[in-house]
């Protein structure tokens, strides 16, 4: 298979099974009783160990090589999820969310930097993009067959999460090689006189990714909570789910086919404004075509934060493994804090606190934003 299969495959396969995997549990703890700390929890311990072990993980990849640390997080994934099928507590999914962790840790900077590896330049923003519109179509489809799947038999739905998970195995395994990655960096002409003020924006993009990560923890993992209390069936809360991966693969489509948005920072504050309309739907609103209409303004406004994110990292940075290993991370660290701070509010608050937590969030990451680069001209 070659490397332009490869790098539309590989996402596509991970995130499908993680997609399949993250609605049903939330579901399935619901199901067990478990609190709003609880969900948050869920996703919080997946993203802690996510975000602990990246930049590490990323970092051996240099030195290691991409290839097994790639093959191994399929087998780490399709093994926990085959333990959640002979859970009956709360404290076991947790504890298994631990080692979902280590598994995205391993796999997701590895493969970035491998894609980074391929080419430089013009076409290795189209391999990103390519990269991205891959793992948003299973941001896609992976809610909204987990949805359909929980409504027949619940332990079905990691079931089929474990065997994607095992099939991308053998599909990584007989398919990538590691490459030499390129040991100079090839820029556009501007990048050697411009790198200081253009890492500015990168530090930007950093924090605006982790803002996007804070408020998609908790349209994950707190609002399923909602949407249950306000009697909505697991097949409408994967649908809704789904216009998340919708808005996001829109969102890459359109950004991989041009490059206006590079390193414009126009581009990032519209679509800062854009989540905050979304989070104003979901603080006020009760119907699901509204529900809708904000998980498509926010997918929209992440896929601007996070295709900057990680173009702008494996453009400007060297060391392209410690580079996506940081995006990473960063973007981990969002996922940390949005489902368990969420769930904390929800908890003792109400079940639309968290998205008023999101906004107070969002506005004081524009305001580091602005302080970063509000002296440069982009």
């Amino acid at each position: 298979m070659n490397e332009k299969v490869i790098i539309k495959a590989a996402p596509f396969g991970m995130d499908l099974a993680f997609n399949i995997y993250y609605l049903a549990a939330p579901l399935l703890l619901i199901q067990l009783k478990a609190n709003p700390v609880e969900l948050g929890l869920v996703g919080t311990i997946t993203s802690s160990v996510h975000m602990a072990m990246s930049h590490f993980m990323g970092h051996l990849s240099d030195r290691l090589g991409r290839r097994r640390l790639i093959i191994a997080a399929p087998v780490i994934f399709a093994t926990s999820c085959l333990f959640v099928t002979l859970a009956g507590r709360v404290g076991v999914i947790l504890a298994l969310s631990a080692l979902n962790g280590f598994a995205m840790s391993i796999y997701w900077p590895s493969l970035e930097a491998w894609v980074a590896d391929r080419q430089t330049g013009s076409e290795l923003a189209r391999n990103i993009g390519s990269f991205n519109l891959s793992w948003t179509a299973a941001t896609l489809t992976g809610p909204v067959l987990s949805g359909f799947l929980y409504n027949l038999y619940p332990r079905l739905t990691f079931l089929f999460a474990a065997a994607v998970a095992l099939m991308l195995f053998v599909l990584i395994y007989t398919s990538l090689q590691d490459t030499e990655p390129h040991s100079v960096e090839s820029v556009e002409p501007a990048d050697g006189e411009a790198s200081t003020p253009r890492k500015d924006l990168l530090y930007a993009v950093w924090v605006a990714n982790f803002v996007s990560w804070f408020l998609i923890g908790n349209a994950r993992y707190q609002f399923p909570k909602l949407a249950r209390e306000l009697g909505l069936p697991p097949y409408v809360i994967g649908l809704l789910l789904g216009c998340l991966g919708l808005s996001l693969f829109s969102g890459f489509f359109v950004l991989r086919a041009t490059h206006l948005w590079h390193f414009k920072k126009r581009y990032l504050f519209g679509a800062q404004v854009l989540a905050a309309l979304g989070l104003v739907f979901l603080v006020l609103s009760s119907e699901p075509v509204l529900f809708a209409l904000a998980f498509l303004m926010i997918g929209l406004s992440c896929s601007v934060t996070y295709y900057s994110s990680l173009y702008y990292t494996v453009h400007l940075l060297e060391k392209k493994g410690k580079g996506t290993g940081l995006h990473e991370s960063i973007l981990g660290i969002g996922a940390v804090l949005g489902p368990i701070l969420g769930g904390i509010a929800a908890q003792y608050t109400g079940l639309r606190a968290p998205y008023l937590l999101c906004f107070a969030v969002l506005f004081t990451g524009v305001v580091a934003e602005l302080t970063l680069i509000k002296k440069r001209n982009f």
